[in-house]
């Protein structure tokens, strides 16, 4: 009975890991392309704040082409976030097993 706790346990993070990723990885899509303040990014923008607050500012965004803005702080967000999660995760299958 014991074993399945872990299991659980790593299937609940890996869902939240996914989520966020997901959230910051259409924040990065939508900021890129200048989505208008549509309640669609409105919506990404407000969920994806708090996440991103730890590393706002951190590095100065790009811009190509005079248009397209790369958010290089929320691309490492997404790095450091998916890195923490899969060293989780592993961590949590080391003591399940």
């Amino acid at each position: 009975m014991k074993a399945k706790k872990p299991k659980t346990f790593s299937r609940l993070i890996s869902i939240l890991l996914s989520v966020i990723q997901i959230l910051l990885c259409l924040f990065i899509i939508l900021k890129f392309f200048g989505a208008k303040e549509v309640p669609f990014v409105q919506w990404v923008n407000g969920l994806s704040t708090p996440l991103l607050t730890p590393f706002y500012n951190m590095f100065e965004p790009v811009t190509f082409a005079g248009h397209y803005v790369l958010d290089l702080s929320a691309l490492f967000a997404l790095i450091i976030y998916s890195g923490v999660g899969y060293i989780l995760l592993k961590f949590l299958d080391m003591i399940g097993k």
